[in-house]
């Protein structure tokens, strides 16, 4: 059964709230930067970055400007991410 996996492209820092909630609830996100400027994207960024550390979750790079944040205990396969990021259109980008 694969894993669900929520995508956030943000537009405002008020995205943040999104990408929490369901990082809260154990779903995977990834979080789509490549169209943000960069001071927003920094702010953000620092805010994933603070939020997997607090939950004792991960955060990868896994193309560019796109990060995956995996919550404690959920397991999210390299076959899983590949299939992810080709529906995404992120590889290209990598």
């Amino acid at each position: 059964e694969s894993v669900k996996v929520h995508l956030v492209v943000p537009r405002s820092f008020n995205d943040a709230q999104q990408i929490a909630d369901r990082f809260k609830q154990g779903i995977p996100v990834i979080v789509n930067l490549q169209g943000v400027d960069a001071d927003l994207s920094k702010r953000l960024i620092d805010f994933a970055s603070g939020l997997t550390y607090a939950l004792d979750g991960g955060m990868q790079r896994v193309a560019d400007k796109v990060f995956l944040l995996t919550p404690r205990n959920v397991e999210v396969s390299a076959e899983e991410r590949a299939r992810l990021l080709e529906r995404g259109g992120f590889f290209n980008q990598a």
